[in-house]
């Protein structure tokens, strides 16, 4: 049977290796035929272009009544002017500027193609180029041939080669079944007397086989081989083991009756482990229905199911291994997925709200400015750049939010108190100048110095954060903020106070939410993005530490964050 089996693979590989082969050469045969036909037609078009050039075309009927060669004239938009084998017809032909040759001699100065002919109704090779006429207009001179001939000879080719091959496999065949498969089935049975008699004999079976005995030395150094591969199959079944033991999906392989052969230890809660049935061994009715299903339709199942008692979600797989009838049954808790799905889903809708507010001012302001009288157009455009401004922002957040999402690296390095204030006042010049904003620090570090152990980067975009805030959602003439920095052991304590209008207790566990704003900001009309908060919860934790909030309504926010040494 085996024999058998690599016969056929053997054959079906030659006939492939044929197919190749006739393939191949037909290719290039065609490609010979069709590159004699181009270079007739080029010499009978450079012919035409030298008579056309001096004639007008009202004169071409009688310069090239007698010619046997097929040309047309036409114009670059595809018009045709002239045909010599359809004079006065030309009116009624179809625009040629979609043909392939013509398309191809606009691109390039020239073209070639070999196709179906609508108006001859057969094959034809075409080839065309542009020439220009003694008034200097660009005119495309195409020349044709019948190709009928030449794929007559290919097929005549064809059936030629298959003919041979044919002829040879025949031949093959018939001396392989009636010598070289009798002489090896010969061998075949004295390599089986030889290994039944033992070693003892072999002097009786070799006769003119020598290589029989050579065959016998492979066979034993096969045996210690098989001996060693059957211990590294060992060890590889106990890797594969450990392997499906480690993965975070649970594995559970049944036999035809639907009783546990193997299973591993993942999700256990979902199982009872004294139990071997499926029905009795699985807790959940969810999972057990799904069996069902893919028993009683015989076909493999994939389903994303919920589990309401666990409140989690599942994806289950159902395989039936068709040459044991077992079943493979794997479960993997996509819980976690799901919520990352969610999270993602409520981001873009949020981004895709707070984008779509500022871009319908812009819209309908812009609008508003073709009409508005001149008094309005100052606060119109006014309105404009704040949305724009608005719009930077939001992207200049987002940006940064996904940034810090990328990266866990946290460069600290010594950095002067000096530089931080620096920093920070460069950065809101513009703001704290046009609200009349006061910033107070008082800062308290263990180094004589007055260096911190920091990432500037962050620390500064952490700083500039709140104390933007806090200038911004501030109704007070003079908005005060006051920054304390002290030193503790192993990390860094940062206090931003202002005099703001203080935020309400429902909104402090939700304002380190992504685009999350509270009511007064938004009935305020304040600008911002709603990341700020975020941005700032983000950085801190990166930074190994914690951010807290408190504040009153009317009085004013006191934010608290932390940062590692």
């Amino acid at each position: 049977m085996q024999i058998r089996r690599k016969e056929i693979i053997t054959i079906f590989f030659i006939i492939i290796f044929e197919i190749l082969f006739v393939g191949l050469n037909m290719k290039n045969l065609s490609y010979l035929y069709k590159d004699q036909a181009k270079q007739i037609l080029k010499e009978d078009a450079l012919l035409v272009e030298q008579i056309a050039r001096n004639y007008p075309i009202d004169d071409y009927q009688k310069v090239f009544k007698d010619s046997k060669t097929r040309f047309n004239i036409i114009r670059t938009d595809g018009k045709v002017l002239y045909d010599s084998k359809k004079y006065l017809d030309e009116g009624s032909m179809e625009n040629h500027s979609e043909r392939e040759e013509i398309k191809e001699t606009m691109e390039t100065g020239a073209g070639f193609a070999v196709r179906d002919s609508a108006t001859l109704g057969s094959v034809m090779a075409y080839y065309s180029k542009i020439f220009k006429a003694k008034d200097g207009e660009e005119f495309i001179v195409r020349v044709s041939k019948s190709y009928s001939k030449s794929l007559s000879d290919l097929r005549e080719v064809l059936l030629y080669q298959l003919g041979f091959f044919i002829l040879l496999n025949l031949i093959i065949h018939l001396f392989y079944k009636n010598y070289l498969k009798r002489d090896m089935y010969r061998k075949i049975e004295t390599i089986e007397k030889f290994l039944e008699s033992g070693e003892s004999d072999k002097g009786f079976y070799l006769g003119g086989d020598q290589w029989l005995l050579r065959f016998w030395s492979v066979v034993k150094e096969w045996q210690k081989e098989n001996i060693k591969n059957i211990k590294k199959l060992g060890i590889e079944k106990r890797i594969l083991n450990q392997v499906i033991s480690s993965v975070d999906i649970s594995i559970i392989l049944m036999d035809k009756k639907l009783n546990f052969i193997l299973k591993n230890e993942r999700l256990e809660y979902l199982f009872e482990n004294t139990k071997k049935n499926y029905i009795e061994g699985i807790k959940h009715i969810e999972i057990i229905k799904l069996i069902k299903t893919a028993i009683e339709s015989g076909k493999d199942l994939k389903e994303d199911i919920y589990i309401p008692s666990l409140n989690k979600h599942f994806f289950v797989n159902i395989k039936k291994l068709e040459e044991n009838e077992q079943y493979l049954l794997t479960i993997k808790d996509t819980t976690g997925n799901k919520e990352l799905l969610d999270i993602q889903r409520k981001f873009i809708s949020n981004i895709s709200h707070e984008l779509k507010t500022p871009l319908t001012n812009i819209k309908g302001y812009t609008i508003a400015l073709e009409d508005a009288p001149e008094s309005l157009r100052a606060n119109f455009s006014k309105t404009i750049m704040n949305n724009i401004e608005k719009l930077e922002n939001i992207i200049g957040d987002f940006l940064n939010i996904s940034k810090i999402e990328s990266s866990n690296i946290v460069n600290l390095n010594l950095v002067h108190i000096d530089k931080i204030q620096k920093n920070i006042s460069e950065s809101l010049s513009g703001i704290v100048k046009k609200k009349n904003a006061l910033i107070e620090y008082k800062i308290n570090v263990l180094d004589p110095n007055g260096y911190m152990n920091i990432d500037l980067e962050k620390f500064t975009t952490i700083l500039k954060n709140l104390i933007e805030n806090a200038i911004i959602y501030n109704k007070s003439l003079v908005p005060r903020i006051e920054v304390t920095i002290y030193e503790i052991v192993g990390k860094y304590k940062v206090v931003v106070k202002d005099n703001g209008i203080g935020i309400a207790s429902p909104d402090l566990e939700k304002i380190f939410e992504r685009f999350y704003r509270v009511d007064k900001a938004r009935t305020s009309n304040i600008a911002g993005t709603g990341l700020g908060l975020a941005i700032v919860n983000e950085l801190v934790k990166k930074c190994g530490g914690k951010v807290s909030v408190t504040s009153k309504e009317g009085e004013g926010t006191s934010f608290v964050f932390t940062l590692l040494k």
